[in-house]
């Protein structure tokens, strides 16, 4: 049947003479086929027309099926019904019968152009909304396309800005900012859209985030960043967010968990855990004194950004030492479904 309305789609553009040719066939091999199978239906005349009825309004339109129920009730009237080759009915009981056959008739072939009508409305508005859905991937390619590329010269004029700079202060703020504008374009880079939302695949943004910082920040130390990250759909904001607090916490630990060139591991970790997301920057550097460092304290501007983006998920923040070994954890809890 599923075949049979697929066809709904393309018969109705042959020309009407050939609908109607091949409503005349249809209803023909269904009276030839009644009357081999005479002896078997004997009281069952108009049983196996209702068949070609629904099949004609099922391929053709409307006008068809109504003609298909007419040209059905000539046959049975003048091949089936006593007396033999004559239109004229005899019995008053084969007259209701026919009368109804008629009738039932053009009811089914009523409700099938209803269907048909459905159909034919649900096919056009798939092909609108199918446009639509495209019109919307290609403007956000666009967009995204036109983002990346204003970021990307932004990141060019700070780092310009960076080489001519001799303050020590100064330069760490401008490749700070230059690092941070790089997590944005990673983000408009990996833009899909998802249903009606737009959204961003955790693996491959973060792992290419750490690969990112892996390039930028180590070169020749002996440090290794090492990533398992899941894979989920994280709207466009929350991706922003969550790809700041990573740089954040990356840089930090390449500053402070590591000096005079010792070698150590960050691990990355991103994963779901119930109802929440988790990330988790582990290092086994030096570790830190809360009641020290600047890193510890979170008096600095990184430190501040965290917490602001932490806000932002509605998560929570938490920094202590790695356990019975060296170094530090960072764990940012937020829920998956906000």
């Amino acid at each position: 049947m599923k075949h049979l309305f697929t066809e709904t789609f393309r018969t109705p553009g042959w020309p009407t003479w050939a609908q109607y040719l091949a409503t005349t066939a249809v209803v023909t091999a269904v009276l030839l086929v009644r009357v081999w199978l005479g002896p078997h239906l004997s009281g069952f005349p108009v049983l196996l027309f209702f068949a070609a009825i629904i099949v004609c309004a099922v391929l053709f339109d409307r006008g068809c099926g109504i003609y298909a129920v007419l040209l059905s009730a000539g046959y049975v009237a003048y091949f089936l019904l006593s007396p033999i080759y004559s239109l004229k009915v005899a019995s008053p009981s084969d007259i209701v019968g026919l009368f109804l056959f008629v009738a039932i008739g053009l009811a089914t072939v009523t409700i099938i152009a209803a269907f048909h009508s459905t159909l034919h409305n649900l096919a056009e508005a798939n092909t609108r909304l199918a446009a639509s859905e495209q019109e919307k991937d290609l403007l956000l390619r666009e967009a995204s396309h036109r983002i990346r590329n204003d970021l990307t010269t932004l990141m060019a004029l700070v780092k310009l800005q960076y080489r001519t700079v001799q303050d020590e202060t100064a330069r760490a703020m401008l490749a700070a900012t230059a690092d941070r504008m790089q997590v944005l374009a990673r983000v408009h880079e990996r833009l899909r859209r998802d249903t009606s939302k737009t959204t961003v695949g955790s693996y491959e943004f973060l792992s290419g985030l750490c690969n990112d910082l892996r390039t930028s920040m180590i070169g020749l130390r002996p440090v290794v960043i090492r990533a398992e990250v899941e894979d989920h759909a994280l709207p466009q904001d929350r991706a922003v967010a969550v790809g700041l607090i990573l740089n954040e916490c990356v840089t930090n630990a390449m500053k402070y968990a590591f000096p005079d060139n010792r070698p150590g591991i960050i691990a990355v970790r991103f994963r779901r855990e119930d109802d929440a997301l988790v990330l988790e920057v582990r290092d086994d550097g030096v570790g830190v004194a809360f009641d020290g460092p600047e890193r510890a304290r979170g008096t600095g501007l990184g430190q501040r950004l965290i917490r602001s983006m932490v806000a932002q998920l509605e998560g929570i923040y938490d920094i202590r030492p790695n356990g019975g070994a060296s170094g530090t954890v960072v764990t940012i809890r937020f829920p998956a479904n906000p």
